[in-house]
């Protein structure tokens, strides 16, 4: 069994929300709202990059 590590670009969080102003309840509560997003993106994202890490930013939304 192996592990692939994905992290998630603050700003994809951050929605329109400055970076300075969200707390870790919205952190959370974006990730909850954009869970089958994020899903989709890095599933697409490994497919194309079979890496251990990949980190997932705004392109990979759009």
């Amino acid at each position: 069994m192996f592990e692939i590590k994905f992290y998630l670009a603050t700003e994809v969080l951050a929605c329109e929300k400055s970076h300075r102003n969200a707390s870790e309840a919205d952190y959370l509560t974006a990730f909850d709202a954009l869970r089958p997003r994020i899903l989709k993106a890095a599933t697409s994202a490994y497919s194309k990059v079979r890496s251990s890490t990949i980190t997932l930013d705004l392109a990979h939304f759009r």
